[in-house]
């Protein structure tokens, strides 16, 4: 997820899509990250991709009885 900055650090606010909260948004959408460099915001790109914990879990094998 990257970061956006805006110039003006008080604005709150819906800009290109995004909710901008003390002048701060967050995207994955590299159109928009273009979008808002061409138009002066600062972009910080996320140096390393965490991976979501999708919710599911492995199944175990059963253990069965010693002797088996």
């Amino acid at each position: 997820m990257a970061r956006i900055k805006s110039p003006n650090p008080n604005y709150n606010g819906n800009s290109a899509s995004l909710q901008f909260v003390n002048g701060e948004a967050e995207t994955d959408n590299k159109w928009l990250l273009e979008w808002f460099k061409n138009k002066g915001y600062t972009v910080e790109e996320a140096k390393e991709t965490k991976k979501k914990n999708s919710g599911k879990m492995e199944a175990k094998k059963p253990e069965g009885k010693k002797g088996e």
